[in-house]
């Protein structure tokens, strides 16, 4: 019994020593596959912690993919003009991305003790770009402590709307604004009460532009309108002079 608790106070010994033993660590924040667009710049950076007094010899960025495996850079140098390796080799950036850059990328750190650490995170292509767009959300603060969240509930031009639309979150609270309206009311329900919000946009009043080229027209067709009465006051009073001349010649 004491020979089989000595074996296990020493190999605990041996795993604390072979913790210990490790002067570095490196690894990547985010774990998730990493998505870009062709022709754009790719960053990918890693944490490195070491021992006190511990230094780096050497750093390496791998990449593997159909192509096959090849080394990206090494000892913060880079092999491709596009390339270039920052932050004592932690961060990798690539201009231009292009369908040979996309695969697992490895980053392997190595002590002056001996201590090699590596860690890898994939790069893929995004076949779909996300869409920009504008949204209206709806908020309510609490009072307290509440044991439920409330349900929100909004009305367009005083249609209800529902999330199968895609219009509204999944949590209901923000409204995707796909179409401008002139009315958008925003309800919210709890044990903590019930509250309304409501938005009324005003139609833009007509630009300055606008009103002055108007103004211009109505101006040009009043003075055709004046000209026109003009010669018309023009003609008849030379018909109407004309008329004693041409009796005094009939008379003689």
């Amino acid at each position: 019994m004491r020979f089989f608790q000595l074996w296990v106070t020493l190999w605990l010994f041996t795993l604390k020593d072979l913790h210990m033993a490790t002067s570095i660590t490196v690894k990547f924040p985010n774990k998730e596959p990493l998505y870009i667009a062709l022709g754009r710049t790719l960053v990918l950076e890693a944490q490195f912690q070491l021992q006190e007094g511990e230094r780096v010899i050497l750093q390496t960025w791998e990449r593997k993919n159909s192509d096959g495996e090849v080394r990206v850079a090494e000892g913060g140098r880079s092999k491709q003009n596009r390339t270039f390796v920052e932050k004592n080799g932690a961060l990798l950036r690539i201009n231009g991305v292009k369908d040979s850059d996309y695969g697992i990328y490895k980053v392997t750190f190595t002590a002056a003790s001996g201590d090699q650490v590596s860690d890898s995170r994939q790069v893929l292509k995004i076949t779909n770009p996300p869409k920009a767009y504008l949204s209206m959300q709806c908020s309510i603060p609490r009072k307290g402590a509440q044991w439920d969240s409330p349900v929100f509930s909004w009305q367009v031009d005083g249609v209800d709307m529902t999330n199968q639309t895609g219009e509204i979150s999944v949590d209901g609270s923000t409204l995707l604004l796909k179409n401008l309206s002139r009315s958008y009311t925003c309800t919210t329900d709890s044990s903590q009460g019930t509250s309304k919000v409501a938005v009324h946009l005003k139609e833009p009043d007509p630009s300055p532009n606008s009103c002055s080229c108007t103004g211009w027209i109505v101006a040009v067709v009043l003075l055709i309108i004046i000209v026109i009465g003009l010669i018309g006051v023009l003609c008849y009073k030379t018909r109407t002079s004309a008329r004693p001349d041409q009796k005094e010649r009939d008379t003689l």
